[in-house]
């Protein structure tokens, strides 16, 4: 059944109600069914992966370059084992349910299980590359040993399924989906290179024994006796045979001869092909792969290349140009985001807990907002507007109704008196135009300029009194605060 130990059930199912429930339907309906999200599967997936990497390694090297020890009881009974768990796990894959992705639940009818595995599943080269092939051959176990040992080679079919294992594997180490592919990629890609360098020795093999020549290395025109390689070591023939696969694959040309057998050369086409479609793969994966890491980057500099053609058809002038490229700089950081559209599918807990997040610093730096509930500060934050201000913006202006005060988040801003006498330079976490909160139609008694590209947090004294109206003795409190201030701002300004 579904286990919470099996870390594919917690990222399908969610949570423990979902995995007990699974539970109770599965105990109800399908009892004969494995669920795939069970502690067996689970191990059944890392012991499947093991047996068929050591089987896609061991076999076709044995077979290559060891034919003698397809003789021995223990090579054969341990190959046979091999394949006889193969075949054991398409009876299991045929009673293991799977998630459906269109219905977001998982499937436990036999049929439909059975449809899945057949027709769009692993089952027909699972079925080929579990055949036990040697059961052919055992009337003429001696005498037909390479046609023997090459038909074992059809068990490179499994391939497909450690490609699915792999996924799993993945999925239960909670593998990142950018790192997924290499993760799948990797262990596939030597295999297959391993493959090609058994079957660049089995092949021109199997074609001098068909002819059944004497002595084959006076008359054959294969790389492994124009190389001198028929009577050497074991670990010598792999070597040059990887060797000559990984030459051929890459193009790199360090083949000291050009191929003259036509086995050879068929070999060395078809080896080809298989390192240009490795080549188009690899840097399709790669560009996915940046592409996810670089999006909202790629993004900004599309939306960049759309403005400046905007701008450039309207026809506006450099200094404007330059102002809303560096609004966006600045706005972007180079990285282009749709904030409302991300924030729209969180709840709204945690929208607060970002707001707060963002905010509380600022807030809690103002004189009259020390003290308050919490639950009335996080209300308070969730009303900010954060707004962009370029280098020499006018924020606010003396002689206009405030109807809301300002947070500085970055940025320089200066404080000049109606005259134009500079009276001081505000910064990170300062505030100002707190007393338009409290005193409805007051005017502005100076003017506010940005002295850099500024961020800042805008509270409207609509929001503001909304708010705070179920807590009128808080009203007070910062109303008489904010008067005073007031007053004492009217007296150095007098002066």
């Amino acid at each position: 059944m579904a286990s919470p130990r099996n870390p594919r059930a917690v990222r399908y199912l969610r949570n423990q109600s979902a995995i007990i429930y699974e539970c109770r339907r599965h105990t109800h309906d399908n009892k004969s069914i494995i669920h795939p999200f069970s502690i067996f599967r689970y191990w059944w997936d890392f012991l499947m992966l093991l047996n068929l990497v050591g089987s896609l390694l061991s076999i076709p090297h044995q077979a290559s370059f060891d034919m003698s020890r397809s003789l021995t009881p223990s090579w054969t009974l341990i190959k046979n084992l091999s394949l006889t768990i193969d075949c054991i796990d398409i009876l299991l894959n045929f009673s293991t349910g799977y998630f459906a992705w269109t219905r977001r639940t998982v499937e436990m009818r036999p049929k439909m299980i059975a449809k899945k595995y057949v027709l769009t599943g692993t089952f027909i080269p699972d079925f080929l590359g579990s055949l036990p092939t040697d059961l052919f051959f055992i009337p003429t176990w001696n005498s037909w040993i390479v046609a023997r040992e090459l038909s074992s080679l059809i068990h490179i079919f499994r391939i497909f399924s450690t490609r699915t294992y792999l996924k799993r594997v993945a999925e239960a180490y909670d593998v990142p989906p950018s790192l997924s592919s290499i993760f799948t990629f990797i262990p596939l890609f030597l295999i297959s290179i391993h493959w090609l360098a058994c079957i660049s020795w089995i092949i021109p093999v199997a074609c001098i024994s068909l002819t059944a020549i004497e002595h084959p290395d006076e008359s054959s025109s294969s790389w492994i006796f124009t190389h001198g390689l028929w009577n050497t070591d074991d670990q010598v023939k792999y070597t040059s045979s990887l060797m000559r696969a990984v030459t051929i694959l890459t193009r790199s040309g360090f083949l000291s001869k050009e191929p003259l057998a036509d086995e050879d050369q068929y070999i060395a086409m078809i080896i080809q092909i298989l390192g240009t479609v490795t080549l188009c793969y690899v840097v399709s994966q790669v560009m996915l792969m940046f592409k996810g890491g670089n999006s909202s980057k790629l993004k900004y500099q599309a939306t960049v290349a759309q403005l400046k053609q905007y701008m450039h058809h309207k026809q506006l002038e450099k200094n404007v140009q330059k102002r809303f490229l560096t609004y966006y700089k600045f706005r972007y950081q180079q990285h282009f985001f749709r904030e409302s559209e991300i924030l729209n599918t969180l709840s709204s807990q945690v929208k607060l807990e970002i707001g707060m997040y963002l905010c509380r610093k600022l807030v809690e730096n103002v004189t009259f907002f020390n003290n308050l509930p919490v639950s009335l500060l996080t209300r308070i934050v969730a009303q900010l507007k954060s707004e962009i201000f370029l280098t020499n913006d006018v924020i606010v202006r003396a002689g206009q109704i405030g109807d809301c005060m300002y947070f500085i988040a970055t940025g320089t801003v200066a404080i000049y008196t109606d005259s134009g006498r500079e009276i001081c330079h505000l910064e990170d976490g300062a505030h100002f135009g707190e007393i338009a909160l409290v005193m409805a139609d007051e005017r502005r008694v100076a003017n506010v300029i940005a002295v850099e590209t500024c961020e800042l947090y805008r509270l409207e004294r609509a929001d503001f009194i909304k708010t705070i109206h179920p807590y009128p003795m808080l009203w007070d409190r910062i109303k008489k605060i904010a008067m005073e201030r007031h007053e004492k701002t009217m007296i150095l300004d007098t002066h």
